[in-house]
Protein backbone atom coordinates (compact mmCIF):
# COMPACT_ATOMS: atom_id res chain seq x y z
CA UNK A 1 0.00 0.00 0.00
CA UNK A 2 1.26 3.46 -0.91
CA UNK A 3 1.63 5.97 1.93
CA UNK A 4 -0.91 8.74 1.92
CA UNK A 5 0.26 12.10 0.69
CA UNK A 6 0.23 15.16 2.93
CA UNK A 7 -2.77 16.49 1.01
CA UNK A 8 -4.63 13.21 1.50
CA UNK A 9 -3.91 13.28 5.23
CA UNK A 10 -5.24 16.82 5.55
CA UNK A 11 -8.32 15.96 3.50
CA UNK A 12 -9.01 12.85 5.59
CA UNK A 13 -8.61 14.84 8.83
CA UNK A 14 -11.06 17.50 7.64
CA UNK A 15 -13.58 14.83 6.66
CA UNK A 16 -13.40 13.24 10.11
CA UNK A 17 -13.77 16.63 11.73
CA UNK A 18 -16.77 17.62 9.61
CA UNK A 19 -18.40 14.25 10.22
CA UNK A 20 -17.92 14.59 13.96
CA UNK A 21 -19.33 18.11 13.91
CA UNK A 22 -22.43 17.02 12.06
CA UNK A 23 -23.09 14.33 14.67
CA UNK A 24 -22.60 16.67 17.67
CA UNK A 25 -24.27 20.04 17.07
CA UNK A 26 -22.82 23.04 18.82
CA UNK A 27 -25.13 24.30 21.59
CA UNK A 28 -24.93 28.06 22.08
CA UNK A 29 -24.02 29.15 25.60
CA UNK A 30 -26.97 30.80 27.33
CA UNK A 31 -26.34 33.73 29.67
CA UNK A 32 -26.72 32.75 33.34
CA UNK A 33 -29.76 34.39 34.88
CA UNK A 34 -29.60 35.39 38.53
CA UNK A 35 -31.81 33.22 40.76
CA UNK A 36 -35.24 34.66 41.42
CA UNK A 37 -35.96 34.98 45.11
CA UNK A 38 -39.61 34.22 45.89
CA UNK A 39 -41.72 36.90 47.53
CA UNK A 40 -41.17 36.57 51.28
CA UNK A 41 -44.27 36.11 53.39
CA UNK A 42 -43.96 37.74 56.80
CA UNK A 43 -44.89 35.88 59.95
CA UNK A 44 -48.07 37.68 60.98
CA UNK A 45 -49.10 37.75 64.64
CA UNK A 46 -52.58 38.61 65.85
CA UNK A 47 -52.43 39.83 69.45
CA UNK A 48 -55.78 39.86 71.24
CA UNK A 49 -55.79 41.92 74.41
CA UNK A 50 -57.80 41.44 77.57
CA UNK A 51 -60.94 43.42 78.11
CA UNK A 52 -63.55 41.16 79.63
CA UNK A 53 -66.94 41.79 78.06
CA UNK A 54 -65.35 43.84 75.32
CA UNK A 55 -63.53 40.76 74.03
CA UNK A 56 -66.44 40.02 71.69
CA UNK A 57 -64.94 42.75 69.49
CA UNK A 58 -62.09 40.34 68.68
CA UNK A 59 -64.55 38.28 66.66
CA UNK A 60 -65.32 41.31 64.49
CA UNK A 61 -61.61 41.89 63.92
CA UNK A 62 -61.16 38.29 62.80
CA UNK A 63 -64.16 38.55 60.45
CA UNK A 64 -62.61 41.43 58.51
CA UNK A 65 -59.12 39.91 58.40
CA UNK A 66 -60.49 36.59 57.16
CA UNK A 67 -62.63 38.27 54.51
CA UNK A 68 -59.55 40.07 53.18
CA UNK A 69 -57.33 36.99 53.11
CA UNK A 70 -55.16 37.95 56.08
CA UNK A 71 -54.44 34.82 58.11
CA UNK A 72 -52.18 35.00 61.17
CA UNK A 73 -49.30 32.58 61.65
CA UNK A 74 -49.35 33.22 65.37
CA UNK A 75 -52.08 34.17 67.86
CA UNK A 76 -51.29 35.50 71.33
CA UNK A 77 -54.05 36.33 73.80
CA UNK A 78 -54.70 37.61 77.29
CA UNK A 79 -57.88 36.87 79.28
CA UNK A 80 -60.90 37.13 76.95
CA UNK A 81 -58.40 37.54 74.10
CA UNK A 82 -56.93 34.19 75.09
CA UNK A 83 -60.36 32.59 75.02
CA UNK A 84 -61.27 33.91 71.56
CA UNK A 85 -57.73 33.29 70.30
CA UNK A 86 -57.68 29.65 71.36
CA UNK A 87 -60.88 28.91 69.45
CA UNK A 88 -59.61 30.71 66.35
CA UNK A 89 -56.27 28.88 66.56
CA UNK A 90 -58.18 25.59 66.69
CA UNK A 91 -59.36 26.16 63.13
CA UNK A 92 -62.77 27.72 63.67
CA UNK A 93 -63.88 30.21 61.03
CA UNK A 94 -65.03 33.74 61.77
CA UNK A 95 -68.66 32.76 61.20
CA UNK A 96 -68.30 29.87 63.66
CA UNK A 97 -66.78 32.21 66.22
CA UNK A 98 -69.62 34.67 65.77
CA UNK A 99 -72.21 31.94 66.23
CA UNK A 100 -70.51 30.79 69.44
CA UNK A 101 -70.12 34.34 70.74
CA UNK A 102 -73.78 35.20 70.30
CA UNK A 103 -75.13 31.96 71.78
CA UNK A 104 -72.80 30.87 74.61
CA UNK A 105 -74.49 31.18 78.00
CA UNK A 106 -73.21 32.00 81.48
CA UNK A 107 -74.31 28.56 82.62
CA UNK A 108 -71.81 26.98 80.21
CA UNK A 109 -68.90 28.98 81.62
CA UNK A 110 -69.56 29.64 85.30
CA UNK A 111 -69.26 27.22 88.22
CA UNK A 112 -69.58 28.78 91.66
CA UNK A 113 -67.23 27.97 94.53
CA UNK A 114 -67.16 28.40 98.32
CA UNK A 115 -63.40 28.93 98.26
CA UNK A 116 -61.95 31.96 100.03
CA UNK A 117 -59.72 32.52 97.00
CA UNK A 118 -62.62 33.22 94.65
CA UNK A 119 -66.27 32.47 94.06
CA UNK A 120 -65.81 31.05 90.54
CA UNK A 121 -63.99 27.72 90.22
CA UNK A 122 -63.13 27.98 86.52
CA UNK A 123 -63.29 24.26 85.74
CA UNK A 124 -66.39 24.76 83.59
CA UNK A 125 -64.55 27.34 81.50
CA UNK A 126 -61.57 25.00 81.14
CA UNK A 127 -63.73 22.07 80.04
CA UNK A 128 -65.79 24.22 77.68
CA UNK A 129 -62.66 25.48 75.90
CA UNK A 130 -61.23 21.97 75.62
CA UNK A 131 -64.48 20.75 74.09
CA UNK A 132 -64.41 23.58 71.55
CA UNK A 133 -60.83 22.76 70.48
CA UNK A 134 -61.52 18.99 70.33
CA UNK A 135 -59.40 18.37 73.43
CA UNK A 136 -56.19 19.21 71.59
CA UNK A 137 -53.21 20.62 73.49
CA UNK A 138 -51.87 24.01 72.44
CA UNK A 139 -49.01 22.56 70.42
CA UNK A 140 -51.46 20.55 68.29
CA UNK A 141 -53.63 23.50 67.25
CA UNK A 142 -53.50 24.36 63.50
CA UNK A 143 -52.34 27.92 64.20
CA UNK A 144 -49.53 28.55 66.66
CA UNK A 145 -51.02 29.90 69.88
CA UNK A 146 -49.89 31.30 73.22
CA UNK A 147 -51.93 32.22 76.28
CA UNK A 148 -50.57 34.85 78.67
CA UNK A 149 -51.19 34.60 82.42
CA UNK A 150 -49.57 35.94 85.60
CA UNK A 151 -47.53 33.91 88.09
CA UNK A 152 -49.16 35.01 91.36
CA UNK A 153 -46.04 34.18 93.39
CA UNK A 154 -43.46 36.07 91.37
CA UNK A 155 -45.94 38.59 89.89
CA UNK A 156 -44.30 37.95 86.51
CA UNK A 157 -45.79 37.21 83.12
CA UNK A 158 -46.23 33.54 82.25
CA UNK A 159 -46.59 32.33 78.66
CA UNK A 160 -48.26 29.00 77.87
CA UNK A 161 -47.48 27.81 74.35
CA UNK A 162 -47.95 24.10 74.99
CA UNK A 163 -50.03 21.85 77.21
CA UNK A 164 -53.71 21.82 78.16
CA UNK A 165 -55.44 24.51 76.10
CA UNK A 166 -58.44 24.92 78.40
CA UNK A 167 -56.24 25.16 81.48
CA UNK A 168 -54.05 27.82 79.85
CA UNK A 169 -57.11 29.91 78.95
CA UNK A 170 -58.51 29.42 82.45
CA UNK A 171 -55.25 30.66 83.97
CA UNK A 172 -55.17 33.69 81.67
CA UNK A 173 -58.79 34.54 82.53
CA UNK A 174 -58.69 33.96 86.31
CA UNK A 175 -59.43 37.40 87.69
CA UNK A 176 -57.82 37.68 91.12
CA UNK A 177 -60.39 37.50 93.92
CA UNK A 178 -63.11 36.33 91.54
CA UNK A 179 -61.76 33.06 90.13
CA UNK A 180 -59.98 30.41 92.18
CA UNK A 181 -56.38 30.56 90.88
CA UNK A 182 -55.59 27.32 89.02
CA UNK A 183 -52.44 25.41 89.91
CA UNK A 184 -50.07 24.37 87.14
CA UNK A 185 -46.88 22.55 88.16
CA UNK A 186 -47.46 23.63 91.78
CA UNK A 187 -47.70 27.31 90.86
CA UNK A 188 -50.79 29.50 91.10
CA UNK A 189 -51.74 31.63 88.11
CA UNK A 190 -54.06 34.56 87.58
CA UNK A 191 -55.29 36.90 84.89
CA UNK A 192 -52.65 37.78 82.30
CA UNK A 193 -53.91 41.34 82.17
CA UNK A 194 -52.08 42.08 85.42
CA UNK A 195 -48.72 41.81 83.67
CA UNK A 196 -49.39 42.02 79.92
CA UNK A 197 -52.77 43.37 78.90
CA UNK A 198 -51.99 43.38 75.17
CA UNK A 199 -49.08 40.90 74.88
CA UNK A 200 -47.19 42.43 71.98
CA UNK A 201 -43.74 41.65 73.40
CA UNK A 202 -44.62 37.96 73.64
CA UNK A 203 -45.51 37.91 69.94
CA UNK A 204 -42.23 39.65 69.13
CA UNK A 205 -40.26 37.13 71.20
CA UNK A 206 -42.00 34.29 69.34
CA UNK A 207 -40.65 35.56 66.03
CA UNK A 208 -43.44 37.72 64.60
CA UNK A 209 -42.53 40.01 61.70
CA UNK A 210 -45.78 41.98 61.51
CA UNK A 211 -47.86 42.41 64.67
CA UNK A 212 -51.54 43.34 64.57
CA UNK A 213 -52.63 44.21 68.11
CA UNK A 214 -56.21 44.59 69.28
CA UNK A 215 -56.74 46.76 72.37
CA UNK A 216 -60.26 46.52 73.78
CA UNK A 217 -59.42 47.86 77.22
CA UNK A 218 -61.32 50.75 78.74
CA UNK A 219 -62.34 51.60 82.30
CA UNK A 220 -65.18 49.27 83.39
CA UNK A 221 -68.48 50.64 84.57
CA UNK A 222 -68.92 51.01 88.33
CA UNK A 223 -71.71 48.48 88.52
CA UNK A 224 -72.18 45.01 89.94
CA UNK A 225 -71.05 42.43 87.35
CA UNK A 226 -73.94 40.28 86.19
CA UNK A 227 -72.35 37.79 83.81
CA UNK A 228 -69.12 35.92 83.02
CA UNK A 229 -67.77 38.60 80.70
CA UNK A 230 -68.43 41.42 83.15
CA UNK A 231 -66.54 39.48 85.81
CA UNK A 232 -63.47 39.46 83.56
CA UNK A 233 -63.79 43.24 83.33
CA UNK A 234 -62.97 43.64 87.02
CA UNK A 235 -59.24 43.16 86.44
CA UNK A 236 -58.84 46.13 84.16
CA UNK A 237 -59.71 48.70 86.81
CA UNK A 238 -56.29 48.11 88.37
CA UNK A 239 -54.12 47.76 85.25
CA UNK A 240 -51.53 50.57 84.94
CA UNK A 241 -52.28 52.36 81.67
CA UNK A 242 -48.63 53.37 81.34
CA UNK A 243 -47.46 49.76 81.23
CA UNK A 244 -50.02 48.90 78.58
CA UNK A 245 -49.08 51.91 76.45
CA UNK A 246 -45.36 51.10 76.71
CA UNK A 247 -45.88 47.57 75.40
CA UNK A 248 -48.48 48.22 72.74
CA UNK A 249 -46.32 50.80 70.98
CA UNK A 250 -44.20 47.94 69.61
CA UNK A 251 -47.09 46.69 67.48
CA UNK A 252 -47.07 47.47 63.76
CA UNK A 253 -50.80 48.18 63.70
CA UNK A 254 -53.07 48.80 66.70
CA UNK A 255 -56.82 48.30 66.38
CA UNK A 256 -58.97 49.95 69.06
CA UNK A 257 -62.67 49.09 68.68
CA UNK A 258 -65.03 51.71 70.09
CA UNK A 259 -66.52 49.42 72.72
CA UNK A 260 -66.90 51.90 75.57
CA UNK A 261 -69.81 50.88 77.81
CA UNK A 262 -71.30 48.31 75.45
CA UNK A 263 -72.89 45.55 77.52
CA UNK A 264 -72.90 41.87 76.66
CA UNK A 265 -75.81 40.39 78.57
CA UNK A 266 -77.88 39.76 75.46
CA UNK A 267 -77.41 38.79 71.83
CA UNK A 268 -78.08 42.27 70.44
CA UNK A 269 -75.41 43.83 72.67
CA UNK A 270 -72.89 41.15 71.74
CA UNK A 271 -73.56 41.69 68.05
CA UNK A 272 -72.97 45.42 68.54
CA UNK A 273 -69.60 44.68 70.14
CA UNK A 274 -68.63 42.39 67.26
CA UNK A 275 -69.67 45.11 64.82
CA UNK A 276 -67.44 47.61 66.63
CA UNK A 277 -64.52 45.26 66.00
CA UNK A 278 -65.37 45.09 62.30
CA UNK A 279 -65.60 48.86 61.91
CA UNK A 280 -62.29 49.48 63.69
CA UNK A 281 -60.50 46.84 61.59
CA UNK A 282 -61.83 48.16 58.29
CA UNK A 283 -60.41 51.56 59.24
CA UNK A 284 -56.96 49.98 59.72
CA UNK A 285 -57.06 47.57 56.78
CA UNK A 286 -54.92 49.68 54.45
CA UNK A 287 -52.31 50.12 57.21
CA UNK A 288 -52.17 46.35 57.72
CA UNK A 289 -51.76 45.66 54.00
CA UNK A 290 -49.09 48.36 53.75
CA UNK A 291 -47.07 46.86 56.62
CA UNK A 292 -47.24 43.40 55.08
CA UNK A 293 -46.26 44.73 51.65
CA UNK A 294 -43.39 46.77 53.08
CA UNK A 295 -41.94 43.69 54.77
CA UNK A 296 -42.10 41.72 51.53
CA UNK A 297 -40.27 44.45 49.60
CA UNK A 298 -37.53 44.69 52.21
CA UNK A 299 -37.09 40.91 52.20
CA UNK A 300 -36.72 40.77 48.41
CA UNK A 301 -34.01 43.44 48.51
CA UNK A 302 -31.89 41.44 50.95
CA UNK A 303 -28.86 39.76 49.26
CA UNK A 304 -28.93 36.00 48.85
CA UNK A 305 -26.63 33.99 51.09
CA UNK A 306 -24.29 31.64 49.18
Amino acid sequence: MKPLSFFALITTSICFTVTACTKTPVIPIQPIKPPVQPSAKPKIALVLGGGGAKGFAHVGVIKVLEKNGITPDLIVGTSSGSLVGSLYASGKSASELEDIATHVSNNELLDYSWSKQGFIEGIKLQNWVNTQVDNRPIEKLPIRFASVATDLTTKQKAVFDKGNTGLAVRASSSVYGVFVPPRINNKRYGDGGLTSLVPVQTAKQMGADVIIAVDVSSPPKNSHPQDFWALLDKTFAVIPNQANAAEIKWADVVIRPAVGDIGTTNTVAREATIKAGEIATLAKLSDIEQKIGKFQKLSIKKPLNH
